[in-house]
């Protein structure tokens, strides 16, 4: 009894840590991207928060420790058993390179996160915006899409501030935190400006998701996260601002151009920089009459 146990474990673990890691499909059923961020929660790297972590680990390990207490003294003569047929040495083999590929894979990820939270903390505040980068006249396209809060917004109801734009998307693991900790870097007390953070995966990032991310990205109060109920509203917006991207219609993942906008109080829009410097991104906006972006 104890070695079928034992592999029914080892099946279930798998399922346990590809349910906290495995990339989620093009348009997910929204139950099922509340119940991962419920159990495991999101750093801003992308990989499972404190508890999550710990969920990961501890709840594994104490079946592994129950099933040590009621089978342990049968389990090394069953495994023998088990090794002596066909059929077990190949079921054992198969547990084993699961085990294997499974364990090289969410490897790979924690070290593509770090690599991002390196990035985040690396970001330079060394090097001026130059004096006379240029600086735009034309009008900002406008666009009206949902925020976290579940309100429409439009450029026009923030007409008479400076606003940023850029667009991300809460699956991303490389660019997008990257992008989304500059502008945080850039916040701070003084004049303000709104930041607009535009998704570029309306199927995922859908208006009743938007809350979760917003908290898992751990953005202030003037910072919004925006979708839409129909698709063609995001990626129309993206292609008005001339952000190029790339989607893997298979996985949903989606390649794009690190690119921020700011624009003036009259909806001008003055800049636009490509993975700029918290600097650049405070200079621009002091140029305009605002020292920084909106810190909630």
């Amino acid at each position: 009894m104890g070695a079928p146990v034992l592999a029914l474990w080892v099946v279930a673990t798998l399922a346990w840590w590809a349910f906290a890691f495995a990339p989620l499909p093009s348009a997910p059923p929204e139950w099922l991207t509340a119940a991962r961020h419920a159990c495991f929660g999101s750093a801003e790297t992308g990989l499972p928060a404190p508890h999550g972590w710990m969920l990961l680990v501890l709840a594994p390990l104490s079946f592994l420790v129950g099933i040590a207490v009621l089978w342990g003294g049968e389990l090394p003569a069953a495994l023998a058993r088990a090794m002596r047929g066909r059929t077990g040495r190949i079921a054992v083999a198969g547990l084993a390179l699961a085990v294997g590929v499974e364990t090289v894979w969410v490897a790979r990820k924690v070290e593509s996160a770090r690599a991002v939270g390196t990035w985040a903390r690396d970001i330079h505040e060394a090097g001026d915006l130059p004096a006379d980068y240029p600086r735009g006249a034309a009008a900002a396209p406008d666009f009206s899409l949902v925020d976290q809060h579940g309100r429409t917004l439009s450029l026009g109801d923030l007409r008479g501030q400076p606003i940023v734009v850029t667009f991300v998307f809460a699956h991303c693991e490389t660019v997008c935190p990257l992008l989304v900790e500059t502008l945080k870097q850039a916040s701070g007390p003084g004049p303000r400006a709104a930041v607009l953070l535009v998704t570029l995966d309306p199927w995922r990032d859908t208006p009743s998701t938007l809350a979760g991310i917003a908290s898992r990205w751990a953005i202030p109060d003037g910072f919004h996260v925006l979708s839409s109920r129909h698709a063609d509203d995001v990626l129309g917006t993206a292609a008005r601002y001339g952000v190029a991207y790339a989607r893997d219609e298979r996985t949903g993942d989606i390649v794009h151009a690190a690119l921020v906008f700011v624009i003036d109080r009259d909806g001008r829009l003055a800049y636009t920089f490509s993975n700029p410097s918290p600097a650049w991104v405070r200079e621009a906006l002091r140029r305009l009459g605002a020292t920084h972006v909106l810190a909630g």
